[in-house]
């Protein structure tokens, strides 16, 4: 990754930049904190709303990390050029809420063929021991009884390496087997994938027999992403796009099965505008929640006279599985 400092008035640089550079000739901007490490748990949250395609984290521990004190953790996360001075405003507020001073270090990462840079580290993941996850320029051979999604990383969250792309993928593995099993026409229902990201969640639903998806993304970036894999997987046809972070913006249209892979506290407002796209006895996948606020959140759509049905915990994260009343 080639970096070159930025000057950003909002920002405290480590060193002297060497000279701004244009935002044109930028392709992200690395926001750079170090905090002691039971403060960043508590920023996880933030950092991922803020950066939801990765959040590089080192410790003392790790290689780069040998010039951190024992128990300080540094942090960067990746946002657009614009979005910068405002992402360090939240940094910062958010860090002395909690009766913490930060430095925030910010770097420009110029433009390059993030194709090439995908096509080195990105490599195929097979989840569970229903789905392989392929990318795009590296697909293999179809397996018996292996579900088989290509992905064109691009920029969008949701490539199945993040665990709660995984605890979802296995939710709607689960919930597609038992409507199977109970001798439902699948065919015949479709599904709401709110914050659909790269569509990974509708494309393995469409896959498995389901008949058609919804998928709603604030993200244009992503939304772009989301059509390419969708043609990949000659799924366009059955999932339907809508550019907006409101579910209730798709109409009055109730599913059977709406996955949510956003964060807590983005979940916690979108509660209403989520439950009532669900129908009566419908699925409910959550995920994108760390552990710790997993029955917060569960509690919250209990109001709504939702029944957890089931917490899967992968890593420091929690998927919940719920159930209408019906």
């Amino acid at each position: 990754m080639s970096a070159t400092p930025i000057v950003n008035p909002t920002a405290t640089a480590a060193a002297p930049a060497p000279g701004p550079i244009s935002e044109d000739e930028l392709d992200c901007v690395a926001l750079t904190i170090a905090l002691p490490e039971d403060v960043l748990h508590q920023l996880e949250g933030v950092l991922w709303l803020l950066s939801p395609n990765g959040v590089l984290l080192e410790d003392a521990l790790c290689l780069q990390g040998g010039d951190l004190a024992p128990g300080i953790v540094r942090a960067t996360v990746y946002v657009a050029p614009q979005q910068a001075p405002l992402a360090v405003q939240t940094l910062k507020q958010q860090a002395e809420n909690l009766g913490v001073q930060v430095n925030v270090v910010a770097t420009g990462v110029e433009r390059q063929d993030w194709n090439k840079v995908w096509k080195k580290f990105y490599q195929p993941l097979t989840v569970g021991d229903r789905v392989r996850v392929e990318p795009a320029w590296q697909q293999g051979p179809d397996v018996a009884g292996m579900v088989r999604i290509a992905i064109d990383p691009g920029m969008a969250f949701g490539t199945g390496t993040h665990e709660t792309t995984q605890l979802c993928m296995g939710a709607v593995v689960r919930w597609m087997d038992d409507q199977q099993a109970v001798g439902q026409d699948v065919g015949a229902l479709r599904m709401l994938d709110a914050g659909t990201g790269s569509a990974i969640l509708a494309i393995l639903a469409i896959k498995m027999g389901l008949g058609g998806a919804v998928g709603t993304e604030i993200d244009a970036a992503a939304l772009r992403t989301a059509q390419v894999n969708l043609a990949l997987n000659a799924t366009e046809a059955q999932v339907r796009l809508h550019h907006t972070g409101d579910p209730a913006s798709v109409g009055p249209e109730q599913f059977p099965l709406i996955t949510a892979n956003i964060l807590a506290s983005v979940l916690i407002p979108l509660r209403d505008a989520i439950v009532d796209r669900l129908a009566p006895g419908g699925t409910l996948v959550l995920s994108g929640i760390l552990g710790r606020d997993g029955e917060e959140v569960a509690g919250h759509y209990a109001e709504r006279g939702l029944t957890l049905e089931r917490r899967d915990d992968q890593g420091s994260w929690v998927a919940l599985t719920l159930r209408a009343p019906g």
